[in-house]
């Protein structure tokens, strides 16, 4: 009996000494949502960066998808410091709306008088001015010729600068711009190439489409002087950076001429390239159900699965441009998780909007996230944090969440067929 009755004591006792246990923080902070959660429950792998928001800068956007018995899909999103006013470079992640454009304006011209127009149709462009060149050979390309469809799986296989500045040509600045603002991306700018010092970005270089039979579409040079100011905060960063002549300038890098994509717009963009059924009007593209499916295995494919080019594994790995889950990593992939998605990686800023897959546990979400690796402040030295914090941040990140997503209840299982076969090469 006394055994019993100490044991009764004690009971309440250990009650009472985990309810004042104190709760799980991140940064300083009480979890409230299922993201902050996640974040706490590996606070060992993300505290030190998600309390130094001033260096890192971290946005996160966490969407859990939910599908009805129709399999339509139902976003709840979750956040992270996000604040579409504040500016990152998004480097690469803009090749991801030209990629789009480019195939919405394809069907525009279709329907406006040029029906044997597509992307798989050979093009040319030509030059006008010194600092442009002609392009009419591809000998990575099916056929040894451009295409948009060539261009197009670059950009995401390997996030190719060329295959971008192609698709900068065919659409021109002031087109780019016009369109993503129409379709309510406002938080968004793209005003340059990339590799090209010197370059006039106003001016858009002659194109050709053409067949064996003779051309089939030509537009002219174009040219607009709209500005396109970028509307952000905290556009000038850092302490230093080295100029054109490397040498060091000890004062903050101003990245006001910078292409600018916020978070927020990245992710609904993703969304309406994935469910264009289940994002306002407004934000959808006009493109073909068999646009999408191209979208789809483009940004989906390892580099060595494309068809065109082929890419040499040693220097393309399959995580190569799969920053999320296995970023930090080599290794061969089996392909069950599926990251389909686009990055970016410039100026020490990692950035990765994706669409991540689990077709073995038939597990779905959408995660953003941008982190700044230049601890030391200075840009354009190439010496920037990405293998030591940016990689295994990112990966740590996705995989957390993917964990989390396996274990959480699905009332309805959803059917991710689609994005499995449209990975199947033909």
């Amino acid at each position: 009996m006394h055994i019993f009755f100490r044991l009764l004591f004690l009971f309440p006792l250990a009650l009472l000494l985990h309810a004042c246990r104190p709760a799980h923080k991140i940064a300083g902070r009480v979890p409230a949502n299922p993201l902050e959660k996640i974040l706490a429950a590996q606070a060992g792998s993300f505290d030190s960066i998600l309390s130094r928001p001033d260096v890192y800068q971290v946005q996160i956007i966490y969407t859990q998808i939910d599908r009805d018995k129709q399999q339509r899909p139902h976003f709840t999103r979750y956040t992270w410091n996000l604040d579409d006013t504040r500016y990152f470079y998004p480097a690469s992640v803009v090749k991801m709306p030209l990629a789009v454009l480019a195939l919405e304006k394809i069907n525009w011209l279709r329907a406006s008088g040029y029906p044997k127009l597509s992307r798989d149709t050979p093009y040319l462009l030509d030059s006008l001015r010194p600092f442009q060149a002609n392009y009419k050979r591809e000998p990575t390309a099916p056929g040894g010729k451009p295409t948009i469809a060539h261009d197009i799986r670059q950009v995401f296989v390997v996030s190719d600068n060329e295959a971008y500045n192609h698709l900068f040509e065919f659409l021109g600045r002031e087109e780019i711009n016009r369109t993503l603002h129409d379709h309510g991306y406002v938080h968004t700018g793209i005003v340059h190439r990339f590799n090209y010092p010197g370059r006039d970005n106003r001016y858009s270089q002659p194109i050709s489409f053409y067949d064996d039979r003779g051309g089939i579409f030509q537009e002219g040079e174009r040219f607009t002087d709209r500005p396109w100011k970028n509307p952000q905060q905290s556009l000038r960063q850092g302490s230093g950076y080295i100029d054109g002549r490397d040498s060091l300038v000890l004062q903050a890098f101003d990245f006001s001429r910078k292409n600018w994509f916020a978070l927020g717009d990245m992710e609904k963009m993703l969304c309406a390239i994935l469910f264009p059924e289940a994002v306002p009007a407004e934000n959808t593209f006009n493109l073909r159900p068999d646009d999408y499916r191209f979208l789809w295995q483009c940004m989906g494919l390892f580099p060595r699965e494309c068809p065109a080019p082929a890419y040499d594994t040693a220097h393309y790995w399959d995580s190569y441009v799969k920053f999320f889950v296995e970023g930090d990593s080599k290794r061969p992939l089996d392909g069950s998780v599926r990251a389909f998605n686009k990055v970016g990686e410039a100026y020490g800023y990692l950035t990765d909007v994706a669409y991540v897959v689990d077709f073995e546990h038939n597990v779905e979400f959408i995660l953003a996230a941008t982190i700044c690796c230049n601890t030391d402040g200075i840009f354009n030295d190439g010496r920037y944090d990405y293998d030591q914090t940016g990689f295994p941040f990112l990966a740590n990140l996705g995989r957390a969440v993917l964990e989390y997503e396996r274990k959480r209840p699905r009332k309805v299982s959803p059917d991710l067929r689609p994005f499995a076969e449209a990975l199947r090469v033909n």
